[in-house]
């Protein structure tokens, strides 16, 4: 696999330093999975050095593939700030995405700030497969300004249900809080439905995730965000602890993994483990 070149056609700012990419000539992306990135370049010299990974949000035949960023460091402020036609190198698809919607199945989406993206799209799948109702979206963040592209969720069919830690909209407290919250809600008006959840965002929270599947027996699907520089398995600076053998790595075993095969450490004052 090699880098392509491809343009910038849309550059919108969402406020609180989030940012949605456009990009044109990416038809080699059109049969993405959700939950699988690419690494993205610039054409700023050597000053970042590395490409920058970023799941993708959406794809669509034409050649069109959507990004959200946030600005961060000095790679994601250049392209919170690059124009449109501004050329970018991109190498993609990369690595292994979420199962595929199962009218069978009630989907849990979790989502943290930037770890958005991958969920947003498996919802997308879903709705092109006419089994939206079968997701639901538990989104989070520290204030309504973390919370972008509500609208877009609205027009796939989703309700999100929405966290901030601050009160500023939506139910106060952690995501994890709301999904305690409906995993009880199904378990009590349908106990015979089969949940399956998927989550992306911040580490701690993923764990979180993990901890409150576990004793509901749920399946549970975590796409970790970790620091990546070659986005192909050639570093190894993306290790992760797992039980199926000592480690695995993110870009080219994941970035989507089984919770179960994790190695998911205790919860904050818990020696054993729990519930946080």
């Amino acid at each position: 696999m090699r880098y392509f070149d491809a343009r910038i056609i849309e550059n919108r700012a969402l406020g609180n330093g989030y940012f949605s990419l456009r990009l044109g000539g990416c038809d080699s992306l059109a049969a993405s999975r959700p939950g699988q990135f690419i690494m993205l370049r610039g054409d700023w010299g050597r000053d970042p050095l590395l490409p920058r990974p970023m799941s993708l949000l959406s794809v669509a035949p034409e050649g069109r593939a959507d990004m959200l960023g946030r600005s961060v460091g000095r790679g994601t402020k250049l392209l919170e700030a690059a124009l449109p036609g501004t050329r970018v190198s991109v190498l993609g698809p990369l690595g292994n995405g979420f199962p595929d919607p199962d009218p069978a199945t009630l989907d849990l989406l979790v989502a943290g700030g930037v770890g958005m993206p991958p969920l947003f799209m498996q919802a997308e799948h879903a709705a092109r497969r006419g089994l939206v109702d079968r997701c639901e979206m538990m989104y989070g963040g520290r204030t309504s300004r973390d919370l972008v592209l509500l609208g877009e969720m609205r027009a796939l069919g989703l309700a999100p249900h929405l966290s901030t830690e601050d009160g500023s909209v939506g139910r106060r407290g952690r995501v994890t809080a709301a999904l305690e919250a409906r995993i009880e809600h199904h378990r009590t008006a349908n106990p015979s439905h089969k949940l399956r959840i998927m989550a992306c965002g911040p580490r701690e929270m993923l764990w979180a995730v993990a901890r409150i599947a576990e004793p509901y027996a749920i399946e549970c699907h975590l796409s970790v965000e970790e620091q990546m520089a070659c986005g192909i398995g050639v570093c190894l600076g993306c290790a992760i602890p797992a039980r199926s053998r000592p480690f695995r790595y993110a870009c080219s075993d994941g970035p989507v993994f089984l919770a179960s095969d994790l190695v998911i450490p205790p919860a904050p004052g818990h020696a054993n483990g729990g519930t946080p």
